[in-house]
């Protein structure tokens, strides 16, 4: 079962700011306020591929009831290497990742630890221009209040949703690079769920190779992380090499619909990960009939009832965590979504 820590989740969250979507043809954009709002969503995302930078990334993350900030220094040079490393908080502190195409790489300087792993989506453009259609059918990107964020002149956007009418995220991106420079992502009762923005940042293709060096350094151990197959549109493939009958959801939010899943073996677990998504928010549905439970790493788990089953969950900012047990399955949903939205998801896979 998945393993939610905030380094994790960090990661995910700054990858969210390079593949919300791809580019599309340019012959989409219009006149129109909506049109022009598009068209700046598009090169955002191709930014990252174009530009190199150096720079300091701050992440707030807000839970119900506590806030996580974390600091990172970040070197970029186009198209797919990035080094981030920690400056807070001071757990982290020292530790780095670096990323080259689908390969990660966390150096954990306390443990003299390098973890290796794969993930084939992080570099798949095939994924991204299938994310970028479904924000586009989904949400409606609207032109807001330009500001100046790291010192560099910023044009707005707030991503709407069509069937709510709610904002799920805005994100202000250089006026020159089209690089995202500040994401606000936004819970259903419309407060923050996690800020993550650039205090400094300086644009330069400077950087030398030895920052991406991915050796382990002496008296460090290097461990295999989880390799990540590649996600599958072939559902019913997916589902018959999972090994046993698999349940799912019958009910979700307007919007998202299954795209893909993977059926892996996670530390001797035969494990079906499902994957839903509107485009911007994505939902995991992982289930294992071995009695595999969940490891929430550091994140106190809370119990929650819901039709007789007693449940245990984690919030760390916009993401939640809800795992259950059910006639011999054990279930794990994971998504950018408030918890009571996760039960009626998990109340609609309970047989």
């Amino acid at each position: 079962m998945p393993c939610v820590k905030r380094r994790t989740v960090f990661a995910l969250a700054l990858a969210l700011i390079a593949t919300v979507g791809a580019s599309t043809s340019r012959a989409l954009a219009s006149t129109t306020p909506e049109g022009r709002a598009g068209q700046l969503l598009r090169e955002s995302i191709d930014a990252p591929k174009n530009v190199s930078y150096v720079g300091q990334l701050e992440t707030i993350r807000f839970s119900s009831n506590h806030a996580n900030a974390t600091i990172v220094r970040i070197e970029h040079r186009a198209p797919g290497m990035t080094r981030r490393w920690y400056l807070a908080p001071e757990a982290l502190y020292g530790d780095y990742i670096i990323t080259r195409g689908s390969a990660n790489y966390q150096f954990d300087t306390k443990q003299s630890r390098v973890t290796v792993s794969h993930n084939p989506s992080l570099d798949s453009q095939i994924a991204a221009n299938d994310s970028m259609s479904r924000v586009m059918t989904n949400y409606r990107p609207v032109l807001a209040r330009n500001d100046i964020i790291a010192g560099r002149p910023t044009v707005s956007l707030i991503l709407m949703n069509k069937y709510t009418g709610e904002r799920v995220m805005r994100i202000w991106i250089d006026q020159t690079t089209h690089l995202v420079l500040k994401k606000e992502e936004y819970h259903g009762n419309g407060s923050v769920a996690s800020q993550t923005r650039f205090e400094e940042l300086r644009y330069t293709n400077a950087i030398p190779d030895g920052i991406f060096a991915t050796e382990a350094p002496a008296g460090f151990a290097q461990v295999a992380g989880h390799d990540f197959a590649m996600p599958s549109s072939d559902i019913e493939r997916v589902i018959r090499d999972a090994g046993f009958t698999p349940i799912t959801p019958k009910s979700l939010p307007q919007g998202f619909a299954l795209v893909s899943g993977d059926a892996t073996t996670v530390n001797g677990v035969r494990t079906l990960h499902l994957v839903y998504s509107d485009g911007l928010r994505g939902i995991s549905l992982f289930q294992n009939a071995t009695g595999a439970a969940a490891d929430f790493g550091s994140l106190p788990p809370h119990i929650i009832y819901f039709e007789n089953h007693d449940a245990q969950y984690v919030e760390d900012g916009p993401t939640t965590l809800l795992t259950w047990q059910e006639k011999g399955l054990h279930f794990a949903l994971v998504g950018d979504l408030l918890r009571n939205e996760l039960v009626e998801i998990a109340k609609s896979v309970v047989p």
